[in-house]
């Protein structure tokens, strides 16, 4: 009886503390005044915030010209420009030129009072060969347009010809000289020199990439040779050997004038800006997302590009694609069989007191 006692005392007890603790918390609850306040309060911070990011977004040249869309993807053009110029620059340092097999011919005739003689000067360009340097291009954004200038220089490279003079002796002099036949190889180092290639990029995009591809009118790049002095001096050696008649002919037609202007004026070769490959710039919108373990499915409209000075923007349209079951669908994977569920164990319960 005396314990029954102590137990109703403990009850009350908690029950009075209980019965205080409700009252205190409904004193702490706010009126619908205070809420409605709070929540103004929230509103206005809200419409503060608003209105500072969009002086940020004013001031900042960065995100200057973005796109309509959504979601927009920006790729600042300095990481551009690095893509682009490792490609471009990597390009044109493994272009060798070559040119094969070209042939000049100069024909004419002597007079010495009379004419004593007609003349063949042919020229057979064996092989040039230069090689290509580039040095830092000049990439530049905005306009929604990229323009590329490229500094091309024909840094090196060797040329190796053969002349052939043929002349045809007449009138007297065909009895002092006859007819006379000179064939000599020379060679020599191509002259550097400094061109300006000048297109622009076409960018194109998806939801994966920026391909950035070159244009560029058709480059004629020009390559001129130098004779080496000792090919020269092998020409000479052959022309102060002949003397008469003969010699006047030699001085008359100038044969190592001839060779010389020729190699100055130099040759065409066409740059083969096509064989560039475009440029990827990756960007990242993925086409799916996880939602509580399940794969829900996004619809990518990707919109046009918008290029300014500072960055590549890229705009989409993005729509949540929801399967019947309201989840979109689950991942796809191989089909396991599921275990079967194991029986209970039973539970002993304790006796009664």
């Amino acid at each position: 009886m005396r314990a029954h006692g102590i137990t109703s005392l403990a009850l009350v007890g908690l029950a009075v503390i209980g019965a205080s603790q409700a009252c205190r918390g409904r004193e702490d609850r706010q009126t619908p005044e205070q809420l409605r306040a709070g929540l103004a309060a929230l509103e206005k911070e809200r419409d503060e915030l608003r209105a500072k990011l969009g002086e940020l977004i004013a001031s900042d040249p960065r995100l200057a010209g973005m796109p309509e869309q959504p979601v927009r993807i920006g790729v600042p053009t300095e990481l551009a420009r690095e893509m682009i110029t490792k490609t471009v620059t990597g390009f044109v340092d493994q272009v060798a030129l070559e040119l094969r097999n070209i042939k000049v011919k100069k024909s004419g005739k002597v007079k010495k009072v009379v004419t004593i003689g007609s003349y063949d000067l042919k020229v057979l360009i064996n092989e040039i060969s230069g090689k290509l340097k580039t040095g830092p291009p000049d990439v530049r954004f905005g306009g929604d347009q990229v323009a590329l200038d490229l500094p091309v220089q024909v840094a090196s490279g060797t040329g190796r010809a053969t002349i052939d003079f043929v002349w045809d002796g007449k009138n007297i002099s065909g009895a002092v000289c006859g007819d006379m036949e000179i064939t000599q190889e020379v060679s020599g180092s191509v002259k550097p020199s400094d061109y300006k290639v000048e297109g622009s990029l076409h960018l194109t995009a998806t939801a994966k990439q920026i391909l950035a591809s070159p244009k560029f009118p058709e480059v004629k790049i020009r390559i001129t040779v130098a004779a080496s002095e000792a090919s020269l001096a092998e020409v000479q050696k052959i022309l102060d050997s002949k003397e008469g008649v003969c010699g006047f002919v030699v001085d008359k037609v100038d044969i190592k004038k001839i060779l010389l202007a020729l190699l100055d004026k130099g040759f065409n070769v066409r740059l083969p800006t096509e064989k560039i490959k475009p440029i990827a710039i990756p960007v990242g919108i993925q086409p799916t997302m996880e939602v509580k373990g399940r794969t829900v499915n996004l619809a990518l409209k990707v919109g046009h590009l918008k290029i300014t000075e500072h960055m590549i923007w890229l705009g989409a349209e993005v729509a949540v694609d929801i399967g019947p079951d309201g989840g979109g669908k689950a991942p796809s994977g191989p089909k396991t069989a599921k275990p079967a569920a194991k029986k209970a164990a039973p539970v002993q319960k304790e006796p009664a007191a």
